[in-house]
């Protein structure tokens, strides 16, 4: 076998054994396939059979545990238990959070299937989003569709709608930035200073499950 063709296809191997997921039963027995969503009662998974992917479930109360990304994290299994707790709210704190207020909280709701809804308020600001989870656990990273109302009567500066990516990681912290849309300029705003269309928007802070 050619040398660049066998090096190919030992990448493919290793890329497709690093991106297993690991479900174990309760009587000990282990299913290696990839998670695709889990709700309150089951849990959601392919696996490759001749390599055509076949779509199962399982009920939550034969599992024991669950691990994302098992063979990438098997070294350190502390680390991917965080994914197993089926947390349905998260509080995020920290600034320029809440809609873009100086000091603000997010509180996020996850729905199933990757999908969180959020609103959050603070100093002067409130604003919601939309958020899809990279993983099928609301202490992944996200992308979200976010308004910000940023300031009140006639501290109010504007309105902004825009995508966000959201970081979190695996213990408290959380980062974000996007870009914002103009919907609205309000009275705060100097009016000797133009107001650009799309703006850079960014925060930073910690978050808690539960």
């Amino acid at each position: 076998m050619n040398k660049n063709l066998f090096t190919l296809f030992l990448l493919l191997i290793s890329i497709s054994i690093k991106a297993q997921d690991l479900i174990i039963l309760h009587d000990g027995q282990k299913i290696r396939c990839k998670i695709t969503k889990t709700d309150s009662i089951n849990l959601y998974f392919t696996t490759n059979d001749y390599n055509r992917q076949v779509e199962n479930y399982i009920n939550k109360d034969l599992v024991k545990k669950y691990y994302f990304d098992y063979f990438i994290m098997k070294k350190d299994l502390k680390e991917s238990i965080y994914m197993t707790q089926n947390y349905k709210y998260c509080a995020s704190i920290g600034i320029l959070m809440g809609g873009g207020s100086l000091v603000g909280v997010d509180l996020e709701y996850y729905v199933e299937n990757r999908l969180g809804m959020q609103i959050g308020a603070g100093i002067f600001g409130f604003g919601g989003g939309i958020n899809i989870h990279f993983k099928p656990n609301i202490k992944s990273s996200f992308l979200s569709l976010q308004y910000m109302h940023q300031g009140l009567n006639t501290s109010y500066t504007q309105s902004l709608f825009g995508p966000i990516f959201v970081f979190r990681g695996k213990r408290w912290f959380t980062a974000q930035m996007g870009l914002g849309f103009l919907l609205r300029e309000g009275p705060a705003w100097p009016a000797s200073k133009p107001h650009p269309p799309v703006m850079l928007t960014y925060a930073i802070g910690g978050y808690i499950p539960w």
